[in-house]
């Protein structure tokens, strides 16, 4: 399932990212600082860690877009609401331009490597999860756009593995044949559409 027909997989990772991007801009503009101890679709996870965590996130992937090492240490992410907040968009800003101007074709993750493009398709992936976790939590929900449903379910697909379930992403819930491309999506991941 891609939105182009003919296509063998999902779009470039940069697409990927700026659209995953869009779509979670608009989700973070619904977080007010009474939200952060909502619970997230994350079980465990309340607003503000899941927030920290898409902070460090994104910090890690502008690392592999400027560097042939990740190193996945934990970047220290400010407490207030509006600086938290403020970091993560600086940091979402600046991963497209970052990743464009990258030429790498591997990023060394400890003993292995990972092809850069997979890293950012498995990226944006990430990004639009939760970017829809967010919108759950602060009660301002907005549908995963169908195209890009489509264009990451091939992302989510190949590279969630059972031994992620249920430490990583929460076991696949069934779904209907006539799914939307989002319940699809989502329903993969663990999370109720």
């Amino acid at each position: 399932m891609t939105s182009v027909p003919g296509r063998a997989g999902p779009p470039e990772a940069a697409e990927l990212l700026e659209r995953a991007i869009v779509f979670t801009r608009g989700a973070l503009a619904s977080v007010r600082p009474e939200h952060l101890t909502l619970p997230t679709p994350c079980p465990g996870w309340p607003l503000i860690r899941l927030l920290k965590h898409m902070d460090d996130s994104l910090a890690a992937m502008a690392e592999a877009a400027s560097s042939p090492h990740l190193t996945l240490a934990p970047t220290a992410s400010p407490d207030a609401a509006d600086e938290l907040l403020a970091s993560i968009r600086q940091r979402a800003c600046a991963l497209v331009g970052r990743w464009v101007a990258s030429e790498r074709a591997l990023v060394d993750l400890g003993d292995r490597a990972l092809e850069r493009e997979t890293l950012g398709q498995v990226g944006a992936l990430e990004i639009t999860l939760h970017g829809w976790d967010v919108g759950q939590a602060c009660h301002a929900a907005r549908p995963v756009p169908p195209v890009l449903a489509m264009d990451l379910w091939p992302v989510a697909r190949d590279h969630i593995a059972d031994a992620e379930r249920p430490c990583r992403v929460g076991p696949a819930l069934e779904q209907p044949e006539w799914a939307t491309p989002q319940e699809r999506l989502l329903a993969h991941t663990g999370r109720q559409p």
